[in-house]
């Protein structure tokens, strides 16, 4: 009996076969991230909070677009800054047997201050696996072809809790509703997470499995969702942007 393969299982098994991955890196380098975002003005008081943000970082490291996520509380003027920073900043690329490819990079920014010192930090990760590995480990990293999705409605969001495999496959998957999950975000969260390839968690350059979580949006242009009106706000991005890859309109930040 003959076994077809699709070109995605295809993709998936050459991947875990030679396992030859490299994560794309905050590095340290001028144009890097930690370099470019600063505090932002006019914030008083002391102050500690953090914003988790997803970079698309393109094969030659460029960064296509960034999309950030936080409680509801925190001031605009955080995502303002990460998203400004981001613009002609740039990530160390990943690559798969040597070969750099675009990948969507999770990241978190912290911000500090306290008196007249002001502190901003980025950290390759959104801390799901902070007290097993510290702060510097890098999270898994979607690969390869985009997920390209087109919800019938506007509004979902839900989060995916699952492990990957130091060879980057996902197993053990939960949905986590929200009181913003539909049937369309929780079809393109089966999607995201069966169609799509990872590039494994690292730990001191050295792929190692560990827990992926991560918010899955399914709904038109946005990262934010203001709890009382449930419409997406962000003081960068309009309702009715484009995406920076495809030209078209932009349903999910994923796409």
């Amino acid at each position: 009996m003959f076994r077809f393969f699709t070109l995605m299982s295809l993709m998936a098994f050459a991947a875990s076969a030679l396992a030859d991955f490299v994560p794309a890196r905050i590095g340290s380098h001028d144009e890097s991230l930690a370099k470019r975002i600063s505090f932002p003005k006019d914030i008083t008081g002391d102050i500690s909070l953090y914003v988790r943000c997803e970079a698309k970082v393109l094969p030659a490291g460029t960064i296509d677009e960034v999309g950030c996520y936080g409680d509801e509380n925190i001031d605009r003027n955080f995502y303002r800054a990460v998203n400004l920073g981001s613009q002609g900043a740039t990530m160390t690329p990943a690559s798969i047997n040597g070969e750099s490819v675009p990948v969507l990079a999770l990241f978190t920014v912290l911000f500090r201050q306290q008196g007249d010192e002001r502190v901003v930090a980025v950290i390759p990760n959104h801390g799901t696996n902070a007290s097993e590995f510290g702060l510097n480990y890098v999270a898994p990293q979607r690969w390869g072809r985009r997920n390209q999705f087109i919800p019938r409605t506007d509004l979902g969001l839900l989060w995916v809790d699952s492990m990957m495999s130091k060879e980057g496959e996902v197993s053990q998957i939960k949905y986590i509703d929200t009181e913003w999950t539909n049937k369309e975000t929780r079809r393109y969260a089966k999607s995201y997470v069966e169609n799509n390839l990872f590039i494994p968690g690292f730990v001191n350059n050295e792929p190692v499995a560990m827990r992926f979580v991560k918010p899955i949006f399914g709904y038109k242009n946005g990262f934010m969702i203001h709890k009382e009106s449930s419409f997406c706000y962000d003081s960068l991005i309009a309702c009715d942007e484009t995406s920076g890859t495809t030209g078209r309109p932009r349903f999910v930040f994923d796409d």
